[in-house]
């Protein structure tokens, strides 16, 4: 319904696929599919094979800085950065 916000939160990738280009193909693809326009990023991927859930909070790096660049290069949308984040200050 027209009334209902929609948001998406995910990875930044998953495995293999884990460029920023990737990334952006994917918010790109989803958002001009639907009226997604918030977008709550962990920012780090996840390996679906080979790590249990929680090394995957643990072990691949942070990247805040892809999720800065996202929220600069897409500012029609509301980038929300989620993981690794020790204080807002």
């Amino acid at each position: 319904p027209p009334h209902v916000q929609v948001s998406v939160k995910c990875r930044l990738g998953v495995d293999d696929m884990d460029s920023y280009e990737e990334l952006l193909g994917f918010v790109d693809a989803v958002h001009a599919a639907s009226d997604v326009s918030v977008w709550i990023l962990h920012a780090r991927k996840c390996w679906l094979h080979g790590l249990t859930p929680a090394q995957n909070r643990t072990v691949p790096p942070l990247r805040h800085e892809w999720v800065y660049r996202l929220a600069h290069e897409r500012p029609a949308l509301k980038v929300v950065l989620n993981g690794g984040v020790k204080s807002v200050a």
